[in-house]
């Protein structure tokens, strides 16, 4: 399938398609970008016309649930949803009747009120895009109570569908939501915003200062209405005395039929709280570093910014990727550069599955950006990603995987003089059962890491829940068996200096991903935990039971609240 196919396969569904990671996705299959945008969008897919394939392929999983019932108990009172007001999608084909989902979650914790969380995901509820289907709109959900309840709200006027004025009336979808708190409390929303049927695109960002009960109208911090630019994967930081910063990429994709050309890592800056913003579009990654994606942005405790990405290294002549952190002093007019480990995401180290890579017996793409917290009292700095190191014959050179993957989560931390001699730690071994979508808080010098997990489930063969996968073919709706576990859970490990605590598994029960969207092939591109200044843990992830008794099973937001 190629990739251009893909973008409007999913109707409503999938709209922010990562897809594989730096130099793999070199010679993938169906593109040639070194890191593939996440807007999904056919003018975002290098001009492929190719013909999409007939709405048959799109079918949601869920439409044929009954097939394979899946039972889930009751979520247990340390698993928390936070959806509440879920609704049926009742348009197009794609997922008709199913639960409306909600993935690839943000949280953040206020640091005046450390009982005061706001979360955030892409959320389908809302019809309808400008092809007359549901789509990803920002929706906030917030607490008062340290996570024990919570509120949901719609951010209003980020799209067409949902009150936008002036030129983003052209958005009709928004997403890769990232949520901050600033020193004074008031929270920051940001999303991508973009068209399904125009190379629209832009950066927003929206303020809440109650908590996030109620949002401030949209500020549009970047906005682009051509085909050369593309404005991609933003990041979000809020410090002191209003300064806030955004990053993202921006995707040059040259004149009309050039192609690609490069995708730096770039931001904008405001001094009055998100109001107003400047400088949009300065570098943050070096002109050694063309090609980036997934950057993460946070300012030390002592003013300092920090940016972490993903980019196509240099070392190789652009044929693997690293992990490379950059730190202004400035607030951002200058910056320097680390490149700090080699990523094992090569084109022999993941299976394929629709051009993209995915783990053994899933579908859901993947990637390898990076999660940053920046201690904010001891400064020091911790980076997460996830790859195939060791698992296969991941890394030897070939043009395809071999083996049964092992992905494992990948830890460098220190202080900035040091980082880049700091030794790569595995917080989970090779061999074990793949582990995805890691992230990273730390205060006070202890550091927590969550991700999800399939060291529950693997070994675990008479699940029914679990042992079944989308069928490929397009004319045929019911699922087909797996020939293995496909089920996730999410867990969290803890560090309170050299090495790791057991594994703490959040998850009561392992559930399967392939529940919605076509072939099961998203889940979200992220997943998030903070901690608080009381030093408790809020892990945010998608799950794929929904609410058990309340809702049939569907993506919602899952939020553990815990002490590590």
């Amino acid at each position: 399938m190629k990739r251009a196919i893909v973008a409007l396969l999913f109707g409503a569904c999938v709209c922010f398609v990562a897809a594989a990671s730096g130099a793999s996705a070199a010679s993938a299959p169906g593109h040639e970008f070194k890191f593939d945008p996440t807007v999904n969008a056919p003018w975002a897919n290098e001009g492929d016309e190719e013909e999409f394939e007939p709405p048959d392929a799109a079918a949601g999983l869920c439409r044929s649930a009954s097939a394979i019932p899946l039972t889930y108990g009751a979520l247990t009172a340390a698993e928390r949803d936070v959806i509440t007001g879920d609704q049926l999608n009742n348009s197009g084909f794609s997922n008709l009747g199913c639960t409306t989902p909600q993935n690839e979650t943000t949280i953040a914790v206020n640091p005046t009120n450390p009982r005061n969380l706001i979360a955030g995901a892409n959320d389908y509820r809302v019809c309808c895009d400008f092809t007359g289907l549901n789509d990803a709109t920002a929706w906030a959900y917030s607490s008062f109570d340290g996570g024990q309840t919570w509120g949901n709200v719609q951010v209003p006027g980020l799209t067409a569908e949902t009150g936008a004025t002036g030129p983003m009336k052209k958005f009709d979808s928004a997403g890769d939501p990232v949520m901050a708190f600033g020193s004074d409390g008031t929270a920051y929303y940001a999303n991508i915003a973009f068209s399904r049927v125009s190379p629209v695109s832009g950066i927003v960002v929206s303020r809440s200062t109650d908590g996030g009960r109620t949002w401030s109208a949209p500020n549009l911090v970047t906005y682009t209405d051509s085909g050369n630019l593309l404005h991609d994967k933003v990041w979000l930081a809020a410090g002191s005395n209003g300064k806030v910063v955004v990053t993202w990429t921006r995707f040059n994709l040259g004149p009309h039929g050039a192609g690609y050309r490069e995708s730096p890592i770039v931001a904008a800056f405001s001094t009055d709280g998100g109001k107003t913003w400047n400088r949009q579009g300065s570098p943050v990654s070096d002109p050694a570093h063309p090609f980036d994606q997934g950057s993460q942005v946070q300012y030390g405790p002592d003013g300092a910014l920090y940016v972490a990405y993903a980019a196509t290294s240099p070392k190789f002549g652009y044929t693997t990727d690293a992990t490379v952190v950059a730190r202004s002093t400035d607030n951002g007019k200058t910056f320097q550069t680390k490149e700090l480990a080699r990523v094992y995401d090569d084109l022999d180290c993941y299976p394929f599955f629709a051009g993209r890579q995915t783990l053994t017996a899933e579908h859901f793409r993947l990637n390898s950006y990076p999660s940053m917290s920046v201690d904010p009292v001891s400064g020091k700095i911790a980076i997460v990603w996830t790859d195939q190191q060791g698992s296969g014959n991941c890394g030897t050179g070939g043009t395809s995987f071999t083996g049964h993957t092992s992905n494992q989560v990948k830890l460098i931390r220190g202080t900035w003089a040091g980082i880049d001699s700091a030794p790569v730690e595995r917080v989970t071994p090779v061999g074990s059962p793949d582990k995805v979508f890691p992230s990273v808080a730390s205060y006070n010098s202890k550091l927590v890491i969550s991700y999800y997990t399939r060291e529950y489930a693997l070994p675990n063969t008479t699940d029914n829940n679990c042992m079944w996968q989308t069928n490929t073919n397009p004319t045929s709706i019911p699922p087909i068996p797996s020939t293995e576990n496909v089920c996730l859970d999410y867990a969290a490990k803890v560090s309170s200096g050299s090495g790791f605590s057991a594994t703490n598994r959040l998850t009561s029960q392992s559930s399967n991903p392939y529940v919605e969207f076509a072939d099961g092939s998203f889940i979200g591109d992220y997943s998030q935990i903070a901690m608080g200044t009381d030093g408790k843990a809020h892990a945010s992830w998608t799950d794929f039971r929904g609410n058990p008794g309340t809702t049939p099973p569907n993506q919602d937001v899952v939020v553990a609240n815990f002490n590590p």
